[in-house]
């Protein structure tokens, strides 16, 4: 695997790595200042998409460890996360209806979000002949 490709999915490491700590170790704190508000049911909701935040993660520690060959489903399915997350931030910009929590937090985890589909994107792009082959 050559530089590039482990700084691209390094960046991506970084990205879920962050999140799952902000899911997992600090859920009430995230849940006060991104969503407004606390109860169990959201904590639940934080842990489990941190959990699997986590698990993408690690998964992609292995694919470093290991080769990229062959791994287009896992690589697309965090493209499709980082997405689909992001689509739903814009919702909330471009009706500037942030419920309970503020605009200015919703813009910046939108924004992390676009970074990570920007790093996405790219190394889909740049390596979709070697992903596709089993």
């Amino acid at each position: 695997m050559n530089k590039t490709n482990k700084i691209l999915i390094s960046l991506n490491v970084i990205f879920l790595i962050y999140y799952s700590i902000q899911l997992l170790i600090f859920t009430d704190e995230f849940s006060y200042n991104n969503l407004g508000s606390f109860n169990h049911a959201i904590a639940g909701l934080s842990e489990i998409i941190g959990i699997i935040f986590l698990s993408l993660a690690i998964a992609l520690i292995l694919i470093i460890r290991n080769k990229t060959r062959g791994q287009f489903p896992i690589f697309f399915t965090i493209f499709l996360i980082q997405l689909l997350i992001f689509i739903n931030f814009l919702r909330y910009i471009f009706s500037n209806s942030p419920g309970e929590t503020s605009i200015e937090s919703i813009t910046f985890n939108a924004f992390i979000f676009f970074l990570g589909l920007i790093v996405s994107i790219f190394f889909l792009v740049k390596n979709y002949t070697n992903l596709k082959q089993f």
